[in-house]
């Protein structure tokens, strides 16, 4: 007869007790989830993050979009019937909101945080078709109650879903931007225009030239030497004497005149106090309002807050052909429109070409 073993009554107990507290603890976890749910939203509160910066979409229209248009009246409604993750999917395809957040604070109350896209060029394609571009390569379509005044590019090829399209895309914001750092071409320049095999021109505000840029390469340099043009030769001879500026080739500006000059007149100084009204005006934004504002108060002829900065630069090396070398490095050319170009042999940073009309 086998002995009977011994009970652990102690051993029961505790085992007794953890499965009393497990079962008050799921039950207590279930009933508060179940309040929780039951809770009704008190509140809808809108946000639009950047609402200062454009207006494609207002605070109406989001609660229209997410709630109206479904028949939803969020206050009042349990939180457990509110689908949130696809209230957020919903504003996320609207083509003018970047990022949607959608959550219910401790309050009960709806929160929605909407962050419109912000557009940088408006682009106009041969075919009529216009749109607004990001930073993103976003299309964001016109809208019916909001004009946003973005750069402007025209003769643009239809862009489709490619490699070719998206190159060009990134061409044309890598070019925007670049104006956009600077305060001076920012101002000065009208609209972008492509050419039939995709290169760039710029349309400026002030003069009748136009301004081949080629491709996006080296767009800083391009600048650079463009802007020396401005300063050492337009400052001198006038602004309406050349048709054609050409940046395309290293380290030159070649120029194709199109009226004969007649010596430096008041038009140059005009224009050159216009100029530096640019440079000296900060743009609050980027926005065709302001540049029109910049541009009407320079032509105007109001008393512009001027830096001096193109009186400083000395004038460049510019020359129309290579001269020979000559002995005596102080010997002056009688012409006063072009300097000798020697310097021990030296080769000017930038040169000016001159195409003569025949």
């Amino acid at each position: 007869m086998s002995e009977k073993r011994k009970i652990s009554w102690r051993k029961v107990l505790q085992m007794f007790v953890t499965v009393v507290v497990t079962i008050a603890c799921v039950t207590a976890m279930l009933s508060a989830a179940g309040i929780q749910d039951r809770k009704v939203i008190k509140n809808v509160s809108i946000h639009i993050t950047n609402e200062n910066k454009c207006k494609f979409v207002d605070k109406e229209q989001v609660a229209e979009l997410l709630m109206h248009n479904r028949h939803i009246n969020a206050v009042g409604v349990p939180v457990y019937k509110l689908d949130i993750h696809h209230m957020e999917s919903i504003a996320q395809a609207n083509p003018w909101i970047k990022d949607a957040q959608v959550f219910v604070d401790n309050n009960r109350n709806l929160q929605i945080y909407v962050t419109q896209r912000v557009p940088v060029v408006r682009v106009f394609e041969r075919d009529g078709n216009s749109y607004y571009l990001d930073t993103a390569l976003k299309v964001m379509p016109l809208s019916e109650t909001y004009v946003d005044y973005a750069f402007v590019v025209t003769n643009v090829p239809e862009l489709k879903e490619d490699s070719l399209g998206k190159d060009m895309k990134v061409q044309i914001i890598a070019l925007v931007m670049q104006i956009k750092k600077s305060k001076f071409w920012n101002t000065q320049t009208e609209q972008i225009y492509v050419n039939a095999d995709r290169t760039f021109e710029l349309i400026p505000v002030l003069g009748n030239h136009r301004i081949l840029l080629g491709d996006t390469s080296r767009l800083q340099e391009k600048f650079d030497n463009l802007f020396t043009f401005y300063q050492n030769v337009l400052n001198r001879i006038g602004w309406d004497k050349y048709e054609v500026l050409d940046v395309r080739f290293k380290d030159q500006v070649v120029a194709s005149p199109s009226l004969p000059w007649k010596g430096p007149k008041d038009l140059a100084l005009n224009n050159m106090n216009w100029v530096k009204s640019i440079i000296g005006t900060e743009p609050k934004d980027s926005t065709g309002k302001e540049k029109q504002a910049v541009a009407q108060a320079a032509t105007a002829n109001v008393a512009p807050k001027i830096v001096e900065k193109m009186k400083e630069t000395k004038p460049i090396a510019i020359t129309t052909e290579k001269k020979q070398q000559v002995g005596n490095k102080h010997e002056k050319d009688q012409h006063s429109e072009h300097k000798d170009e020697q310097k021990s042999g030296t080769k000017p940073k930038y040169i000016y070409q001159d195409k003569k009309d025949h």
